[in-house]
């Protein structure tokens, strides 16, 4: 199944939606057979390990699935709800987010720094893929810029903020360990341009598998 998100058009923009489920034993197939559902995200624990590789923590985030869904019919309740995320996808590139097989699919909710109003923050967030470009070899990748955080309709207290939703899929183990990174000089160059925008603290990665659904 091809994904219809990603067409390799940087230029590319559409909106969606992002349920943070916390329920331990979410129903795939009944979330994946709704209508307005694209897809179901459920955290990869068989390989958090193989974010060691590449420093980042391997404790699984608060969340324990997320479901993708359009902006453009209603949403049917689901079980744990504990945020609502409206977001705005820029495809960079790749066509594969939505049938990754076996690959390596990483999911990072990203946190703005707080002296950057949200104007400067996209841009500086967007501005990032010329040197994931460069610097990455991943498979796919897309951005997605959070234009609403809400919890049952209301603004959502819960701290941290996510300002930003970004995907990477690389297709294989040998990939991740060995095309995550292009040169030994692009980690110190990828972490320069990020800390132009982006609160460590509070940015949380973690491998998903993914589930298309019907929307």
């Amino acid at each position: 199944m091809a994904d219809r998100w990603a067409q390799g058009d940087a230029g590319l923009v559409n909106k969606a939606r992002c349920l943070l489920l916390s329920n331990p034993d979410p129903d795939i197939d009944a979330l994946t057979s709704r209508p307005e559902v694209l897809s179901v995200d459920v955290i990869d624990h068989e390989r958090l390990h193989l974010l060691a590789e590449h420093s980042m923590p391997v404790k699984p985030p608060i969340w324990t699935a997320l479901v993708w869904t359009t902006c453009f019919s209603p949403s049917s309740p689901v079980g744990g709800l504990i945020g609502s995320l409206t977001v705005n996808r820029h495809p960079v590139w790749g066509d594969n987010m939505n049938d990754p097989g076996n690959a390596i699919l990483m999911i990072s909710l990203v946190a703005g720094l707080s002296s950057l109003d949200a104007g400067s923050f996209t841009r500086r967030y967007l501005s990032h893929a010329e040197v994931a470009r460069t610097h990455h070899g991943f498979d796919a990748y897309r951005q997605n810029v959070v234009e609403k955080n809400t919890i049952q309709g209301e603004p959502n207290p819960c701290s941290p903020s996510v300002d930003a939703i970004s995907e990477i899929l690389l297709a294989t183990e040998e990939a991740w360990q060995n095309r995550f990174y292009t040169t030994t000089e692009s980690a110190e160059a990828v972490g320069q341009d990020v800390a132009r925008f982006l609160n460590r603290d509070d940015t949380s990665s973690t491998l998903i598998r993914r589930f298309p659904g019907l929307g």
